[in-house]
């Protein structure tokens, strides 16, 4: 038996048993690390009780996960991973450019809202953490969203300009982020209510999409009006 797979006969059947008991443990400190989080707040619980939890010892959470900070990102990691994939979901079934734009991005509001105080850390541990793999996978998904957001208004533009050239969306795909990040932000606050934020960040996502839509550009060589 390899390490990654067995052979039975000459035939690969899939991962050895030592990935597939790394996997499983991996996925029980992720449950373990995302309920206690969940439960009592990033603050308030110890690497130790997700061990516990996760019925492994400290020593093997820590080949895992080598800090608290970095258990927070595998397990925030993962639920941004799946907000981006709601996000293109929703998207895709929008006609109108900015209510698709708001629509990726909103599931990531949404999943922050759960935890304003998780939400919170976990910005900072993106922003300012330890450099490492969890951290490099978060600054990925940051790319990931501003990168579908940048396609979108692309592909908004051919639509609604067929015979001029796109310009660069990177300016109003990172503004409609900067919007979304001040979004999440202000969710911390007890005083600021849920359905004003979202009025308010639809109403930037909008002005962003229309002023990008509105860009002055040349006529492609040879198009025909």
């Amino acid at each position: 038996m390899s390490g990654l797979q067995e052979r039975r006969g000459g035939a690969v059947t899939g991962p050895g048993r030592r990935e597939r008991n790394k996997q499983e443990k991996r996925e029980r400190i992720l449950a373990a690390a995302s309920a206690l989080f969940d439960e009592r707040g990033y603050a308030a619980v110890t690497t130790q009780q997700v061990a516990d939890r996760a019925d492994v010892a400290a020593g093997t959470l820590f080949r895992y996960a080598a800090t608290k900070p970095e258990l927070l990102l595998m397990v925030t990691n993962a639920r941004v991973a799946a907000a981006l994939e709601t996000g293109l979901r929703r998207a895709d079934g929008e006609g109108d450019p900015a209510r698709a734009a708001l629509a990726l991005v909103a599931p990531l509001l949404e999943q922050s809202r759960a935890n304003a105080e998780n939400t919170a850390c976990y910005q900072r541990e993106v922003v300012y953490g330890a450099d490492g793999t969890y951290r490099t996978e978060a600054l990925e998904l940051v790319d990931g969203f501003v990168t579908a957001i940048a396609a979108l208004l692309e592909r908004a533009w051919t639509r609604s300009h067929p015979r001029t050239d796109a310009p660069d969306p990177s300016a109003a795909a990172d503004a409609v982020f900067a919007s979304l990040h001040a979004a999440i932000l202000a969710a911390a606050r007890p005083d600021l209510a849920a359905d004003p934020l979202s009025d308010l960040l639809a109403a930037q996502v909008a002005l962003i999409v229309r002023g990008y839509l509105t860009t002055p550009r040349p006529a492609r060589k040879g198009a025909t009006t």
